[in-house]
């Protein structure tokens, strides 16, 4: 099992590779509670995270949200195709918020 920072830095890459942009901004400081998301802003996804969230929970919005997108031609550890999922299984896309 290879640790958090690791995994971490394992699923940004595929995000990057899906295009996807990762921004991480101080959240705690505005006027309504979130911890980060899917969004689209000016064309480009973005995922925005709290930067002060530690790893782990970094991991889970991550892969809650790449699940979102087809990963079937990304190459990744098979570890890390384990803990992400099969985007084709999940059958709900949600929806993305503009800005």
């Amino acid at each position: 099992m290879m640790d958090e920072k690791r995994l971490l830095q394992e699923i940004e890459e595929i995000a990057e590779k899906l295009s996807i942009a990762i921004r991480y901004d101080d959240l705690m400081g505005m006027d309504f509670k979130v911890k980060g998301g899917l969004c689209n802003l000016r064309g480009q996804n973005v995922i925005i995270m709290d930067r002060r969230m530690p790893p782990r929970e970094r991991i889970d919005l991550l892969v809650r949200v790449l699940r979102k997108f087809d990963l079937s031609p990304i190459f990744m550890k098979p570890y890390v195709r384990l803990i992400i999922g099969d985007a084709s299984e999940i059958q709900d896309k949600g929806t993305r918020r503009n800005l």
